[in-house]
């Protein structure tokens, strides 16, 4: 098992760097397993234990936060051309009945693919109606042009709002990409601790399978490491923030790079 306070993401258009105070272990891929196999059957004993509050709590919260940087690392690694949302008719379809739309949607992009757009990429992310019962869904798309989108009439945000004709489902919405990174981070604000609870034990999203994948480059650099790297990439940093992770007891510094 090695150690990494420094994270390098290497996108398709930019570089995302992330600097941790405190040393992340990185496991072995046997290890993962090893521990993937302990953890189910820890959580087995832990379902016939009695829980408290602040162990659910923090339960749904690491959970909520793995599956969000999944998603994230997959839609920054893509170029997106749409955001579309998915909502049921409900004279149709029992869009209460999470199992079944999940189902519904992933065969619905199987056929487009294998019918219509064979090198269409996607992410669909679910998301629980204000009723709390009810489901729709988000996503990104690219490379689709075989789609048929019409414009709806409706302008919103300075944005045409297009319907997506060849959905047969229900309703549609359709607006086009302008900033991969920026929609990335706001579709996967999608995943709360409500929808974790909602759908536990259950897929959190779709993905097709030719979504490229970010490659990850991990260094363990020592303070004045540190400072030499930040003062060498200075003028490509476009954005930077800090994170606390209080249930980790980490600090993250997330540094977006340009990459020429």
């Amino acid at each position: 098992m090695s150690a990494y306070n420094v994270r390098l993401y290497d996108y398709k258009h930019s570089q995302q760097l992330r600097i941790y105070t405190k040393a992340v272990n990185q496991q072995s891929e046997d290890d993962k397993k090893a521990d993937i196999k302990n953890n189910d059957k820890d959580e087995k004993e832990k379902e016939e234990q009695e829980q408290t509050e602040p162990d659910y709590e923090r339960s749904y919260k690491v959970s909520t936060n793995r599956t969000k940087q999944k998603i994230y690392e997959i839609t920054r690694a893509n170029t997106w051309d749409w955001f579309i949302t998915l909502t049921f008719d409900r004279n149709k379809i029992d869009s209460s009945n999470y199992d079944l739309l999940l189902e519904k949607v992933r065969k619905w992009f199987n056929n487009v693919k294998l019918r219509k757009a064979p090198n269409m990429k996607y992410i669909i992310i679910p998301e629980l109606h204000k009723d709390g019962i009810h489901n729709h869904f988000h996503g990104l798309l690219a490379d689709c042009s075989q789609l048929t989108f019409v414009d709806s009439g409706i302008v919103q945000n300075g944005k045409i709002v297009y319907n997506i004709s060849d959905f047969k489902y229900g309703f549609t919405t359709a607006t086009k990409v302008e900033d991969t990174r920026k929609v990335s981070s706001y579709i996967s604000k999608y995943i709360t601790k409500d929808l974790e609870i909602h759908i536990k034990g259950k897929r959190r999203f779709l993905a097709s399978k030719n979504c490229d994948k970010v490659n990850i480059i991990d260094y363990h650099m020592t303070e004045e490491e540190i400072v030499t790297l930040m003062d060498s990439i200075s003028l490509d940093i476009t954005h930077m923030k800090t994170q606390d992770i209080p249930e980790a007891h980490q600090r993250i510094k997330y540094i977006e790079l340009k990459k020429e």
